[in-house]
């Protein structure tokens, strides 16, 4: 467990508090850890990788309302759609699909890939490889153990870190 915690936060550039956060992060769905510093969580990783799309989400759209100023587009933030009053505001349709890009699995898996998050993936028995799915719900989960442990503003430096911003 320290081995994978070490790594990991060498890599993010983040020293957690609660270092059980982190290690909860790593553990994939079907993994036989399922209790750490006294939380459970028996579908591994799920929980904290549907916070961290939500935090990535946000801090994208927050870097850029304070970059566009809004320029008047209201925007709607749900289930991971933008709806837009004001369709014809091209760069919120740059925007989104910016977005759509940075956090789309693919992206997210090359990045856990890239950066070595998956030599410390805690996989279900069996598992040689770890799937594209399993590798992006991975980088969520320690963008959302990030901000459970720090804040908002502790994420956007490991999200420049990965490369995400």
């Amino acid at each position: 467990m320290k081995v994978a915690i070490n790594g990991v936060e060498s890599i993010i550039g983040y020293v957690f508090d609660d270092r059980f956060l982190l290690w909860e992060a790593l553990q994939a769905a079907g993994s036989p850890v399922v209790h750490a510093g006294g939380r459970s969580f028996r579908n591994g990783n799920k929980r904290l990788a549907v916070l961290g799309d939500t935090v990535l989400q946000l801090v994208l759209v927050e870097q850029w309302y304070a970059g566009e100023q809004a320029r008047g587009t209201i925007i709607t933030v749900t289930s991971s759609l933008l709806s837009y009053r004001d369709n014809s505001d091209r760069s919120a349709v740059a925007f989104d699909e910016s977005r759509q890009r940075i956090g789309s699995n693919d992206n997210l898996t090359i990045i856990g890939n890239q950066t070595g998050l998956n030599a410390f993936v805690n996989r279900a028995g069996g598992m040689t490889v770890i799937s594209p799915t399993t590798m992006a719900a991975t980088v969520e989960a320690v963008l959302g153990a990030v901000y459970l442990d720090g804040s908002l503003q502790a994420v956007t430096p490991v999200m420049q870190t990965l490369g995400l911003v």
